[in-house]
């Protein structure tokens, strides 16, 4: 590991694009021969389909990469240190620490105790990747922060309070750009596809057994397609068969992340007289049988993260009402991505402070080599000099950007 460097490297149309094309190929090709070995650690913590889909996405970023860089317009060079997430993380590894490398002098990352042990794995493999900028810090949270107070970058996915403790322990002029997470609701309104509204929201909820931070936690539906959404979800999640993670298809597998499991049987417990299917717990197994839970009044549900096969459900007579709901402090301070099926009233490009991705799920519209998130605070926004600017992040364009040199949605002194 070397120090970062002092200086800069030229920007956008300085940057050798024809390079970053064979890099970028070399690694996506490496990838591809390596598929299986890949996804047999994966399904260490992750399904089989999950895993190919999380292999194919990072494949995907890779070969995004010359257009992405294209595009770049910051300053480069220097030290991006990043706080992997606990989940994602071939995925993560490309996002994270591939591409920034092909503009910074270097990446470091450090995994998350949670995944640790596929993590470690999974570098082993990684570790033959040829020109790779990437070294894994297996460090202290501690020790990790004191590599990045000299970095030109730090990224953060995780705990907003965590956030909040990494920001006061660097230097403030180093930006942190967060990411955290958020409800993703879809809405069904009165002229939805029902069908297709039951079919994509429980792929998306069950994705991962629902270990993923885009997996919706609520779905939204009008009074007049409410009965048809409850029944279809009910009878849809009850067709999912419990299966081990390494069993190709939609399984309902056990939940790898323990604290995950106790927090979602906990939620499901304390509202067990809300349970319209599902409801059953192995704690044992740490297996949570898919989960239908409905609530009459949206004003009432903000459902937390539930990272597990649940899905709060809630009606609503007016689109008056999701707005509202949208708007409320709770929902502006977290808004990510929100789904939009048949409610044209509802079409604005983003709604309260969550971007509206229409007629898919936020799985479906995510793209590695755009901006991710949403304009809520604890969605994703970029921390720097006593300031929070709340918008979709990209690692390539916010390098070297001041805080505020991108319209936002929300910018307040942190403090």
């Amino acid at each position: 590991m070397h120090a970062a460097s002092s200086g800069t490297r030229v920007t956008g149309p300085g940057l050798d694009l024809d390079h970053i094309d064979l890099l970028c190929s070399t690694w996506a090709e490496w990838l591809l021969d390596r598929s299986e070995e890949l996804i047999g650690v994966l399904t260490g913590m992750a399904t089989r389909d999950s895993a190919v889909a999380e292999l194919d996405s990072a494949v995907r970023v890779l070969r995004g990469g010359r257009e992405e860089a294209a595009r770049f317009a910051g300053r480069a060079g220097g030290r991006v240190c990043t706080f992997l997430p606990s989940n994602n993380v071939l995925y993560s590894y490309v996002l994270f620490g591939l591409m920034p490398g092909l503009w910074s002098d270097e990446v470091l990352l450090r995994p998350s105790a949670r995944t640790r042990d596929v993590v470690l794995p999974l570098q082993e493999l990684l570790r033959d990747l040829p020109h790779s900028p990437v070294a894994l810090m297996d460090v202290s949270q501690r020790n990790f922060v004191e590599l990045c107070r000299t970095a030109e970058m730090v990224v953060f996915t995780g705990r907003y309070e965590n956030l909040l403790h990494i920001r006061e322990s660097i230097p403030a002029d180093i930006p942190v750009l967060g990411f955290g997470s958020g409800p993703n609701p879809v809405v069904a309104g009165p002229r939805a596809d029902v069908p297709e509204v039951v079919r994509a929201t429980v792929e998306a909820r069950l994705f991962n057994g629902g270990q993923d931070c885009l997996c919706p936690d609520l779905l939204i539906a009008h009074t007049s397609v409410y009965q048809e959404i409850a029944e279809g979800l009910s009878a849809a999640f009850g067709r999912v068969p419990r299966a081990p993670r390494e069993q190709p298809g939609l399984v309902s597998p056990a939940l790898f992340y323990t604290d995950a499991f106790d927090a979602a049987a906990e939620f499901v417990e304390s509202h067990r007289d809300r349970v319209r299917s599902g409801g059953q717990v192995d704690p044992h197994s740490r297996w949570l049988e898919p989960t239908v839970l409905e609530f009459p009044q949206l004003a009432e549900i903000h459902p937390p993260e539930l990272f597990s096969p649940v899905l709060c459900l809630a009606g609503y007579s007016e689109p008056s009402e999701v707005r509202a709901w949208l708007e409320s402090g709770t929902e502006r301070a977290r808004g990510m991505y929100v789904s939009v099926y048949g409610e044209p009233a509802l079409s604005d490009p983003v709604l309260g402070t969550s971007v509206n991705c229409g007629a898919h799920t936020a799985l479906d519209a995510e793209d590695g080599n755009q901006p991710f998130g949403g304009y809520g605070e604890r969605a994703s926004a970029r921390w720097q000099n006593g300031e929070v600017v709340a918008r979709p992040l990209l690692l390539s364009r916010e390098a070297g950007r001041r805080p505020a040199e991108e319209p936002s949605r929300t910018s307040v002194a942190v403090r």
